[in-house]
């Protein structure tokens, strides 16, 4: 049986805090933020309100991948595949400093894939910024000079977020326990 955890709103809106602190620490001064869909568009939104008093307004950008399928709970598929992306690189981005949001780093295989294909598209200076960090050995890698800032580390368990959520009260009752 998977062990399951549960997070409120507000456990999030802390850890998201802790890690905009983290990338403020760091001096990294990020221009854009893109956001992994589906778990990195609140994260991202999030921390861009953070960031924003240090770092001015920040554009959210998206991209989303198909990976683990929820026809399936959750098991990962054969291969990821693109389900939305920049068409061309957007010209405010160019050169600039881009945080790729997601909520969680679990395989790393999403991450390692979306970050080698920003990459080919011309990203060079690019940092991570995930929620929970699964303490497990990852099967996808991430590429070199790459900033990692994550908010908590916690065991392969599933991850229920409150975003996912069909009735928020059971799911904060849960997330007291």
């Amino acid at each position: 049986m998977v062990q399951k955890v549960w997070y409120s709103y507000d456990d999030i809106h802390r850890v998201v805090q802790e890690i905009a602190e983290k990338i403020k620490q760091s001096g990294i001064q990020y221009e854009a933020i893109i956001a992994i869909g589906g778990g990195g568009f609140i994260p991202a939104r999030m921390l861009r309100t953070f960031l924003g008093e240090f770092l001015g307004t920040l554009s959210i950008y998206a991209v989303s991948t198909k990976y683990y399928d929820s026809d399936f709970q959750g098991k990962a598929g054969n291969e990821i595949q693109k389900i939305q992306w920049l068409d061309s690189t957007p010209t405010d981005l160019n050169s600039k400093k881009v945080l790729v949001v997601d909520e969680v780093d679990d395989s790393r295989v999403t991450m390692e894939f979306v970050l080698t294909e920003l990459q080919k598209d011309g990203f060079n200076d690019l940092g991570v910024a995930v929620i929970h960090n699964k303490r497990k050995p990852k099967k996808g890698k991430l590429p070199e000079n790459i900033a990692y800032f994550s908010g908590l580390e916690i065991g392969d368990w599933w991850i229920n977020y409150p975003w996912d959520a069909l009735d928020i009260d059971e799911h904060n009752q849960n997330a007291m326990k």
